[in-house]
């Protein structure tokens, strides 16, 4: 466990794969049943999404299925965030 944790303190590309997966987790939290809670879960997931690509990116081949899947993502985030912010 040590290891872990000293590679997280001196390997900035694994601490913003975790720090990807943590905005990730905090955009689940939010209530979406208000127009509110939608665009704050929408916005966040965006960014967990953008960061998790330039994670994925940054690791290289391994993180090829992360890229793929973060950046589907990303486009799915921006198509709603538009759409609720269309409908007023």
């Amino acid at each position: 466990m040590t290891n872990y944790f000293s590679t997280l303190l001196t390997d900035p590309v694994t601490g913003l794969g975790l720090l990807a997966s943590i905005v990730v987790l905090i955009s689940m939290c939010f209530n979406t049943r208000t127009r509110t809670g939608e665009l704050m879960m929408r916005s966040v997931n965006l960014l967990g999404s953008i960061l998790s690509v330039i994670y994925g990116v940054l690791i290289g081949v391994t993180g090829s299925g992360m890229v793929l899947l973060n950046g589907v993502l990303v486009f799915v985030n921006l198509y709603y965030l538009v759409k609720a912010l269309k409908h007023k």
